[in-house]
């Protein structure tokens, strides 16, 4: 298991727009699996439908998008200084779909996978379940910069 702190060593983002917690499956630059728990004290709820908060699908897109940077990441070897690495940016978005609203309280399994790359871009699915069950899913392309 990855915890924050190592996360935040992988990839650029802070609270509050870090949205994983945690990492509990990694395969080096091939698969993983992250967790969000969607906290109801966000203040994002104060203002995306207050009588009935749900959580914006793009946010969902950005924790597959920072899994897969966790990803992607982990093939620099641990102890590695990642400061001057290259960082995954989010170059497109591809046939996402959005099966079932997030709510606050609820947590976030988010599993990524690598299709394929092609020189500094790759492809990636990324799905995300809440109580097993899918609530969205598709794929992501990303460009190392």
């Amino acid at each position: 298991m990855i915890e924050r702190n190592e996360i935040e060593t992988m990839i650029p983002h802070r609270p509050p727009f870090l949205w994983i917690d945690r990492v509990e499956e990694l395969e080096p630059g091939v698969r993983c699996v992250a967790v969000k728990f969607v906290d109801p004290k966000d203040p994002i709820f104060a203002g995306h439908f207050p009588a009935k908060p749900i959580l914006p699908g793009v946010l969902l897109i950005e924790a597959v998008a920072q899994t897969a940077g966790v990803m992607l990441g982990s093939a620099v070897p641990r102890g590695a200084d990642r400061s001057g690495g290259q960082v995954a940016l989010l170059a497109a978005v591809n046939r996402f779909k959005f099966l079932k609203p997030v709510t606050p309280g609820q947590e976030l399994r988010i599993e990524t996978k690598k299709l394929t790359d092609a020189g500094p871009m790759a492809y990636i699915s990324g799905t995300v379940w809440v109580d097993g069950e899918i609530v969205a899913s598709g794929e992501l392309s990303v460009v190392s910069a």
